[in-house]
Order: structure tokens, then C-alpha cells, then sequence
């Protein structure tokens, strides 16, 4: 049986491989991540398997239809996001009338509400919540779906929603091939580029869910991997396939942890491991700004290049409304020991956050001046309907017609003029052109395109 795993053509530069979806500036793409995972996964089952990832390839409708329609899979598991949906469901819809196949939707935003999929469509018939390698192989193997969990399915004009199952432990997780393998046989690398990282580079985790799990806007924690959960893999099978990566794909420069946060103890022990088994690779993660300085300064001795670090506001009153866990004061101290530990800070910055007002919005950008981290993104929330944020700004009537936030003391407006703002100081301050003289290629020459991009969209182009 032929499967093929689909994250669906849209818009030019679209991305929905991270934990939101929209136009990515930066042209910055991730690898599909949970695509990969059941891909393997399959594969090791006995299927055969081709992955397409449309927005990451630059592939129109056209061009991925005819990829399809070539192949001739049994089945399509599609990949969709929010902003996509209403497209990836007619281009489903297509593909499952001119090959005469069924197909499941999966992913972190079909969790939000998977329903609503089946819900949308005449011919669709299946959707699953959560992790989905195991639902996945179940409606292959033709096992009954009313016994399949996780699993949305439609009978007699009813949708019928299945009790969730478990989620995978560590030896379930041991027992996945190798992402990195399965990216090596089916992607192109050369497609999958951020700013604040080498290129090119690779994702992988070494455990599902968020230790902290409390964030209020954050999209994983709410739809897919649920709550204070961090499950992971043996520490053993991850240094395995960080010397799988050494030694088979010479071409990656670094490791992209894609961990929703690489806890403490996670990180000492994937550091004292590296140092341990002598892998030298460098690699990067995502982080909670409360990192003590002697891991800090372990991480950089097994490797660790840069930290992916939600600031998000600098506000002690908006990260409590956020449920941030974290205070401006800890920031600034896990910032400055991060810098004396030697290591890069792409830094993470929302805009439009219950709280916020222009006034504190301009001291933000002004504070993100001064820790001056190596790269920064000011990004408008994205609230997805499934979280607390969603939920504050609908009670409150915080939308406006188009479903933005819009709050009586900051507008819409006043937030997309904020972010350019935030944007032009940022990039175009003395500590930046530092950046670039001393790294001209890196901050400059290799990014040409994207700062054409850049240019319209921060002055004068709708954002």
C-alpha cells in the first residue's frame, strides 16, 4: 500500500511546519516534523511512503497535483493548519475524486477541532486529534474505527469522536526510526532555511510536550501534546541519532532541537551525554529564559549554538495574564549568563498580548535593543480558538470583524504599526551594523532576498 503524507500547497512562503501558521518573512521554513515522525513510523510498519511538503518546495496546486496523480497513493494523510484549511480541504476533496482514495487530516490544528473538518466536508471522513503515527497505521491495517482512539470519523450522517489514547511513552518513542533517517531519504535539505540558524540544518526531538505546559496562547500544548507533559526519548537513542546525523549527513552544520522547551535536567543530560560519547556537532534548542549559568555553560561546551527564547513580553503583569511562569528580572539574568556562557539568543517577542499598551509596547522594543539578542521576532498573536487567549479576547470582545485583536487602548492598526516599528529599530540600530560588519555574509550578503522582502513590508506594505 502506497501512503502519501501531504502538507498542502498554498500561499507563496507559507509555513505551517511550527507551532503557528502564516507568510513567513524570512522565507524561514521548518521541517514537517510530525509528517516525519509517522512517516517513519509507517514505513517501519511496511508501507510505502512519499512525503510532500508543497510551501517548503515552492510547489503550486498544479504542480503538487500532478506529483500526486503520478504516484497513485492508496491513501492521503494531510497536514493541515488554520489559515489553510477551507484550501487544504478542496484540494483534498480533488485528489480524493480523481484517484478515488480516502483521507485522514492530523496535526496540531486539526486538534484544535477536528469536527469541524469532517464538518466542512462532503467527502472527507476522517480526522484525528493528538498524536497520530498509531491511528494512522490503525486505519490502514483496517482495524474497526469505532476501537481506533483519537480518531473523528463520520457513519450515518453522524460524526462520532473515539476516547483519546495514551500518549507514547518513552519505549513507544525509543521504537520510531530515526527522523533525521527518514528526512535523509525524502527531502531535499536545501529547502529548509531559518536566520538564526546554520545552513543547512535539521530538526528532530527528543521528547514530545512542554514541561511547563501552561502558556496561554501556545498552540501545541493545547491541541496536540496537552498540559505540563514532557515525554522523552532514552537519552541513549538520542546521542544515537545525533552520531547518525555526524556520520551520515556530513552536510548539516546543526541540530535543530524542536523540544517545546528543553528542560534543565533534559539539557544536562544531553549535554553530559555529547561530551561523554565525544559527538561534536553543533545544536540548538528552545528555552525557558531561567536556565541557570552552569548549565548554560555546559550546554556551550557540548555544542549548544543558540537558544530559541519566548520573552514575549516585558511586563510583569502581562506574562502573570499569560501565565508565563517567569519575571523581567529573571529574564535579564538568564539573558546576561547566556551571553557570558558564550551562547546566541534568537529571542522571541509578541505583539498584541491582553495587557499590553502602546506605551509598554515601546518598551519592549527598547528592551529588546538593549539585551540585544543575535535575532528577534516581534510576532502578532495568533489566537487559536483552543486556547485561553482565544477564549480571554472572545469573553471581552476583543476581536474585531476580521478576528483580530483589538483591544479599546490598542488597535489592530496600533499593533501592525508597533511590530514595523519594532522591526526598523531593531534591524536597523548601531548594535545590528555592528552584526553585519564583523558577520557581513551571515547578516547581509546571504540574506539579500529577504531583506528586499523585508524592506516594503516594515515601511510601507501592509503587514
Amino acid at each position: 500500500m502506497k501512503i502519501l503524507l501531504l502538507s498542502p500547497p498554498y500561499l507563496p512562503e507559507y509555513m505551517r511546519n511550527a507551532r503557528c501558521d502564516f507568510v513567513s518573512l524570512s522565507k524561514t521554513q521548518w521541517y514537517p516534523i510530525w509528517l516525519g515522525y509517522c512517516g517513519a513510523f509507517l514505513e517501519k510498519n511496511g508501507y510505502e511512503v512519499k512525503l510532500i511538503d508543497a510551501p517548503a518546495y515552492g510547489l503550486n496546486h498544479t504542480q503538487t497535483e500532478d506529483i500526486i496523480l503520478n504516484y497513485k497513493p492508496d491513501w492521503l494523510v494531510v497536514y493541515s493548519s488554520t489559515k489553510s484549511e477551507d484550501n487544504d480541504i478542496n484540494f483534498t476533496e480533488k485528489l480524493m475524486d480523481l484517484l478515488n482514495i480516502p483521507s485522514v487530516f492530523v496535526g496540531p490544528y486539526v486538534s484544535i477541532n477536528p469536527v469541524r473538518i469532517l464538518e466542512k466536508s462532503n467527502k472527507i471522513q476522517f480526522a484525528i486529534k493528538g498524536e497520530f503515527e498509531y491511528p494512522v497505521l490503525e486505519l490502514l491495517e483496517k482495524k474497526p474505527i469505532s476501537q481506533i482512539k483519537n480518531l473523528a470519523y463520520k457513519q450515518d450522517l453522524q460524526i462520532i469522536q473515539n476516547e483519546l489514547r495514551p500518549l507514547l511513552s518513552r519505549k513507544e518513542l525509543d521504537k520510531i526510526p530515526f527522523l533525521t533517517a527518514f528526512f535523509k531519504k525524502h527531502l531535499d535539505f536545501k529547502f529548509y532555511k531559518t536566520p538564526s540558524e546554520y545552513y543547512p540544518f535539521i530538526d528532530l526531538m527528543t521528547g514530545r510536550g512542554c514541561i511547563w505546559g501552561l502558556c496561554t496562547f501556545c498552540l501545541w500544548v493545547h491541541s496536540f501534546i496537552t498540559g505540563k507533559t514532557y515525554n522523552t526519548r532514552s537519552i541513549e537513542n538520542v546521542l544515537e541519532e545525533f552520531n547518525f546525523v555526524v556520520q551520515e549527513l556530513p552536510e548539516v552544520r546543526s541540530i535543530m532541537i524542536q523540544d517545546d522547551t528543553l528542560s534543565e535536567e533534559r539539557a544536562t543530560e544531553l549535554s553530559e551525554g555529547l561530551l561523554k560519547s565525544n559527538i561534536k556537532i553543533s545544536w540548538s534548542c528552545y528555552a525557558r529564559a531561567n536556565m541557570n549559568y552552569e548549565t548554560l555553560k555546559l550546554m556551550k561546551k557540548a555544542g549548544c549554538r543558540n537558544l530559541h527564547v519566548g520573552y514575549e513580553s516585558i511586563s510583569d503583569n502581562v506574562l502573570k495574564n499569560i501565565k508565563k511562569g517567569i519575571t523581567v528580572e529573571k529574564m535579564e539574568r538568564f539573558t546576561a549568563d547566556a551571553k557570558k556562557a558564550g551562547l546566541r539568543i534568537h529571542a522571541d517577542f509578541m505583539l498584541g498580548l491582553p495587557g499590553e499598551t502602546k506605551e509598554s509596547t515601546l518598551k519592549l522594543i527598547n528592551w529588546a535593543k538593549k539585551i540585544n539578542p543575535h535575532t528577534a521576532q516581534f510576532q502578532l498573536i495568533n489566537p487559536y480558538e483552543i486556547t485561553p487567549l482565544y477564549q480571554y479576547l472572545k469573553d471581552n470582545n476583543y476581536f474585531n470583524k476580521n478576528g483580530e485583536p483589538n483591544y479599546p487602548d490598542l488597535s489592530t492598526e496600533e499593533i501592525r504599526k508597533l511590530g514595523k516599528l519594532a522591526y526598523r529599530k531593531f534591524y536597523l540600530s548601531f548594535n545590528h551594523l555592528k552584526k553585519v560588519i564583523s558577520s557581513p555574509y551571515e547578516h547581509f550578503f546571504g540574506r539579500l532576498d529577504t531583506i528586499s522582502r523585508a524592506i516594503p513590508a516594515i515601511f510601507w506594505k501592509k503587514w
